[in-house]
């Protein structure tokens, strides 16, 4: 289903229905602007002269038509450099149906464009107030392959019960990731002259957490296949084959844990991360399956009300048998540091009222495993050793 029919269905079951009423219908939304600057390689923008060009601004909808049936939706425009130019798009819209609900369980099915279950903080990672920090660790949520992580055209079933000594949320969605030019970048390396045009995709999660949420715990299972065509008149070098008619395997699997106090939240995730090229040949016959390794370790501090420092160290490689890089770097033709991101992360936020927030954010990074390519377009102008200060300013109503 297109963005145009996915507008026209929520549309329709927002303003048809009669009798609307305050309590059965909630309009919200948020705008961010964020600031970045860099000392060398571009992010968000041309960084390195300070990019204004990260801008997220969305509205949603939240529609009750029976006791066990809701509608929502949202509409979101992103500026991200050239990652993501701005246009509007449906983020989500789904129908959710409550099978059972009581005390201590509740069970339910979705269809539509659902967010996916994915580590702890993707369904709300465009949400600055859900998130610690103003960019998420990219060795998980990586910024260049967001729509393909980000929601999912399909159907899901969740459910939730309390154990007594805690509560166990389990979440299912099957259907077509989204994908574009940008999951091009994130598993070629580059935009191809064809096209990812089929996608399936499933993905499984468990959050198990105590009372209170004191302590958390997560594993998320995951498997896309997207399916390469190809066209004639490539852009590859002269002695490398163009990608054959095939599907691009990716599996996965994140274990994520946290530990929260009234003052101090603790958090990692762990992520797998099979990339199979083996079917689309070209470039891939030399190095036809690759294991991706990546996790973080992160600390937040709410010193104040109203106020929190984060402490992060986020690690990324693209290739867990080659963590410098040396072998892509022979194959692929870039430099080694393109094959790996290290990444420590200072930050303080405040929220001066329940609607705005505040972030200033410092990211010492080793390697480009996460660069964009987009706002990179001589990758032979970058460098190892970078530095990102960014700002950035919430206001939701």
């Amino acid at each position: 289903m297109n963005t145009r029919a996915y507008a026209l269905l929520l549309s329709s079951l927002l303003f048809l229905s009669p009798g609307i009423s305050a309590q059965e219908l909630s309009v919200n939304g948020f705008i961010t602007q964020g600031f970045f600057y860099t000392d060398s390689n571009n992010i968000y923008g041309k960084s390195s002269d300070g990019s204004f060009d990260f801008r997220e601004v969305a509205v949603n909808a939240r529609y009750r038509v029976l006791p066990q049936l809701h509608v929502a939706g949202q509409v979101m425009s992103r500026r991200a450099g050239e990652v993501d130019d701005g246009t509007p798009q449906i983020d989500y819209a789904l129908m959710d149906y409550r099978i059972a609900e009581n005390a201590s369980s509740q069970y339910g099915v979705r269809a539509g464009r659902l967010k996916i279950p994915f580590g702890f903080y993707n369904e709300t990672r465009d949400v600055a107030f859900t998130r610690p920090s103003i960019m998420l660790p990219q060795s998980l949520y990586f910024d260049q392959a967001r729509d393909l992580e980000l929601s999912i055209d399909g159907f899901g079933v969740y459910g939730g019960t309390d154990l007594g000594s805690g509560r166990l949320d389990l979440d299912f969605v099957y259907g077509m990731p989204r994908k574009d030019e940008n999951v091009e970048y994130a598993y070629l390396t580059f935009d191809a002259s064809g096209h990812f045009e089929d996608s399936e995709g499933m993905m499984l999660r468990g959050i198990y957490s105590t009372e209170g949420n004191r302590f958390r715990t997560g594993l998320t299972l995951a498997e896309f296949k997207l399916g390469y065509q190809p066209k004639s008149g490539n852009s590859f070098p002269a002695d490398l084959k163009e990608f054959s008619e095939g599907d691009l395997k990716v599996d996965v699997a994140v274990l994520s844990g946290q530990y929260n106090t009234e003052q101090w939240s603790f958090t990692s995730e762990y992520m797998w991360h099979k990339v199979d090229w083996r079917e689309m040949g070209g470039v891939f016959t030399q190095r036809p399956e690759t294991e991706f390794e990546s996790y973080y370790l992160q600390a937040q501090y709410r010193f104040a009300p109203g106020w929190d420092f984060i402490a992060r160290y986020d690690v990324l490689y693209l290739d867990k048998s080659d963590r410098n890089g040396a072998e892509n770097s022979v194959v692929f033709r870039k430099a080694p540091y393109n094959f790996f991101a290290k990444d420590i992360t200072l930050g303080i936020g405040w929220q001066p009222d329940p609607a705005w927030l505040i972030r200033a954010e410092y990211h010492y990074v080793d390697g480009t495993g996460w660069l964009p390519e987009q706002d990179n377009t001589d990758n032979s102008d970058t460098v190892r050793y970078w530095n990102i200060f960014a700002l950035q300013v919430t206001y939701r109503f």
